[in-house]
């Protein structure tokens, strides 16, 4: 069995090049305690449905994301990136839109395999959420 590595992605992120890589296996527990809402938005939003290279978020949307999620999205973004929260918070807005859909196109295949039918089952369970029983 051969094994590949992860495909990687550089970003311009501050005056730097950074190397993005897939998320690890150690740093998924943090980024979905720390990111869950961010994530239920993107997935809301059909932001990681794109194919390829293609992502489906514009900068709109991730302007929202900060807006409504700004800490979630900064401590998410650290995770997927290995910079900074600090560094994040102080950088540029364009800057952090540029890390952010690097970080999305990157690791789509996870959220998309991974979280979202985590999410979409976690829904299921909570008191009130999906269909009710009709009353007769």
């Amino acid at each position: 069995m051969e094994v590949l590595d992860p495909a990687s992605t550089s970003v311009q992120f501050a005056g730097s090049q950074v190397e993005v890589l897939p998320v690890c296996a150690g740093s998924i527990p943090p980024l979905i305690r720390s990111s869950r809402p961010v994530l239920q938005a993107l997935l809301a939003g059909n932001v990681l449905t794109g194919d390829g290279d293609e992502v489906d978020v514009s900068l709109i949307q991730l302007v929202e994301l900060i807006g409504d999620h700004g800490d979630a999205v900064f401590d998410a973004l650290a995770i997927a990136s290995g910079i900074k929260v600090d560094a994040i918070k102080a950088a540029r807005l364009d800057d952090v839109l540029r890390l952010a859909r690097v970080c999305i196109q990157v690791n789509r295949d996870f959220f998309t395999q991974s979280v979202a039918p985590l999410l979409a089952g976690m829904a299921r369970q909570l008191p009130g959420a999906g269909p009710t029983p009709s009353s007769s």
